[in-house]
């Protein structure tokens, strides 16, 4: 999940020229997510590693990314 977030990343960088700051998930992306950090790691630790706000939403299907000025504010 880790590797197919950077790859979400690092295009949307590409193709914006700036880093997003909302990810996108459901629940059980969240798991996988998490599964990919050591157990120390918690859900707002990984986030802010990231430098991203988690939305987590029963509908998302897929994850993705954004950016918003809200967040960003926030995120700093």
């Amino acid at each position: 999940m880790l590797s197919f977030i950077y790859r979400l990343v690092s295009e949307f960088e590409r193709e914006h020229g700036i880093h997003p700051n909302l990810l996108y998930l459901n629940d059980k992306h969240a798991e996988y997510l998490q599964q990919s950090f050591s157990n120390g790691f918690r859900l707002h630790s990984i986030m802010k590693f990231l430098q991203m706000e988690l939305i987590i939403d029963k509908s998302i299907a897929h994850p993705h990314v954004a950016w918003t000025h809200t967040a960003q504010r926030f995120a700093s």
